[in-house]
């Protein structure tokens, strides 16, 4: 389950392992601190496959911690490694759309979908 508004999504792992992550503004910040990026460019770099599997940990890690989750990077690179790389570019994928949403384009898609 996503919840654009509060930019949220729910990531579901194998072994029945569920996440809420979060793309708050620390977060996003975190990011770009951590792979000294904007996240536009990470998002652009993701688009033309030159993110790496230590960028994909790294924005996962960060996004789930944000949540309000307590795990360790090493328990993302376990759970990446059960799911695959393309779903977890998947994962990023959808990360990364919901930080660059603005406000008034996530209530547009939620009164869409009503």
């Amino acid at each position: 389950m996503t919840n654009l508004l509060k930019a949220e999504k729910t990531l579901n792992f194998p072994n029945d392992k569920t996440y809420q992550a979060k793309m708050s503004l620390d977060t996003i910040m975190g990011i770009e601190t951590a792979l000294n990026s904007s996240i536009l460019a990470v998002a652009n770099k993701l688009s033309a496959g030159g993110l790496t599997l230590s960028d994909i940990i790294i924005i996962i890690t960060l996004s789930v911690r944000a949540g309000g989750n307590d795990v360790k990077e090493a328990d993302i690179k376990e759970m990446v490694s059960e799911i695959g790389l393309v779903k977890a570019v998947e994962v990023v994928g959808d990360l990364l759309t919901m930080a660059l949403t603005s406000d008034n384009e996530q209530s547009e898609e939620k009164k869409s979908q009503v």
